[in-house]
C-alpha cells in the first residue's frame, strides 16, 4: 500500500533549504515528495510574467505527484497566490500560497476587527492579496529587498533577528496574527512568535491542515 504523502511543487531554485523550509523533509511530520517545475523560476513567478503555459506546467507536475501517492499539494513560493484561481480550478487540494490563510484567519477569528492579520513577505513590491481573498488593506511588511536571498531571508533565518516583525506590530497595534508569505521563512517562525507574542501561520501550517484532512486516523482499529 502506498504511504500517503504531501506533494511540494517547487520552483527551479538552488538556494539552501534548512529545516523549516517547505522543501526540507525534516520540516514535516509525514512523508513529502518534491517535484520541481522546471519552467518556473523566481524571475517569472515573483515578477508575474507567467502565462497559461506555466499553469500547464504546474498542473502536469501536480498530476505526476498525485500519481505517486500525494494526497494534497503545496508550493514553494507564496507569490503563486496570483495563480490560485487558475490552479485550484484544475488541481484539487492545492495550497498555492500561505496567504490563503489571511482571509480565513481574519473572517473566522477577528470579524469586524480591521487589520487584525498582518503579512510578512519576501518582496512587498511583488505581493498580491486579492487573488486569495485577502483585503488589499492588509498590513504588510517586506524583508530587505535584495537579488541575493542570502542577504535578506536567509540572514534573518540564521540570526533570528526579527526587526521587520516588530515594525509590523508597532505600526499596527491591533494586530493579532501574522502570516509568513515566503516558504523560506518558517525556519524563523518561532523567533517571530517569540518576539511579537502573536501566533504565526505559514506554509507549514497550511500543508499540515491539508494533509490531516486527507489522511484520517481510524480510531476504531
Amino acid at each position: 500500500m502506498t504511504t500517503p504523502k504531501l506533494g511540494v511543487l517547487q520552483l527551479q531554485t538552488t538556494f539552501p533549504r534548512p529545516p523549516g523550509d517547505v522543501s526540507n523533509p525534516a520540516s514535516w511530520p509525514f512523508p513529502i515528495t518534491v517535484g520541481v517545475v522546471k519552467e518556473a523560476t523566481a524571475t517569472n513567478v515573483v515578477g508575474g510574467t507567467w502565462g497559461p503555459e506555466l499553469i500547464d506546467a504546474f498542473v502536469r507536475e501536480a498530476e505526476r505527484l498525485q500519481g505517486e501517492g500525494c494526497v494534497a499539494l503545496v508550493t514553494s513560493c507564496g507569490f503563486l497566490a496570483t495563480m490560485h484561481p487558475q490552479l485550484s480550478a484544475r488541481v484539487p487540494f492545492i495550497g498555492t500560497s500561505a496567504l490563503l490563510q489571511v482571509a480565513w484567519l481574519q473572517n473566522t477569528f477577528y470579524p469586524g476587527q480591521q487589520h487584525a492579520v498582518g503579512v510578512m513577505t519576501f518582496k512587498r513590491s511583488a505581493l498580491h492579496l486579492v487573488s486569495v481573498g485577502a483585503g488589499p488593506d492588509t498590513p504588510v511588511v517586506g524583508m530587505p529587498e535584495d537579488d541575493d536571498p542570502a542577504a535578506a531571508v536567509f540572514r534573518a533565518v540564521l540570526d533570528e533577528r526579527v526587526p521587520s516583525a516588530k515594525a509590523l506590530v508597532a505600526a499596527n497595534p491591533g494586530l493579532k496574527a501574522i502570516v509568513l508569505e515566503c516558504t523560506n521563512m518558517p525556519p524563523f517562525a518561532h523567533a517571530v512568535a517569540k518576539a511579537t507574542g502573536l501566533r504565526v501561520w505559514d506554509i507549514i501550517t497550511l500543508g499540515k491542515w491539508l494533509y490531516n484532512a486527507a489522511v484520517k486516523e481510524d480510531y476504531r482499529s
